[in-house]
């Protein structure tokens, strides 16, 4: 048998290993970070979901299940989240002539506490 069954706990676990390696790095970046591009996000995002969907796959193909292979595959969260965020960072470090146009003021609107902002 090529794939083993996953009981539903592991598989909602690898489902949300994936939305950490996606979105928790762009929502993060996006909010905090005015130096993230377009560049940056969309290869983070390539990065996390790929290597969550790699761990994912090797988990159901039940490949590497002892040792720190069996841990890193069964929770890919762990690393892959930070992965998509160094490499978000890398990349719009690289390309920095592509952040959008008025992220800063955007960004401080954002965080400007509401008794500050004129009435």
């Amino acid at each position: 048998r090529l794939m083993q069954p996953l009981g539903l706990a592991a598989t909602v676990t690898l489902a949300f290993a994936v939305a950490a390696s996606t979105f928790a790095p762009l929502l993060v970046l996006g909010v905090w970070w005015p130096r993230l591009t377009v560049v940056g996000a969309l290869a983070g995002l390539s990065v996390g979901t790929g290597c969550a969907l790699v761990a994912i796959g090797a988990t159901f193909m039940q490949v590497g299940t002892s040792g720190w292979t069996g841990v890193l595959l069964g929770q890919p969260a762990a690393w892959s989240a930070p992965l998509a965020f160094v490499t978000m960072v890398a990349v719009s470090r690289m390309t920095p002539g592509t952040t959008p146009p008025h992220t800063n003021r955007t960004l401080s609107r954002l965080h400007t506490p509401e008794s500050l902002l004129p009435r």
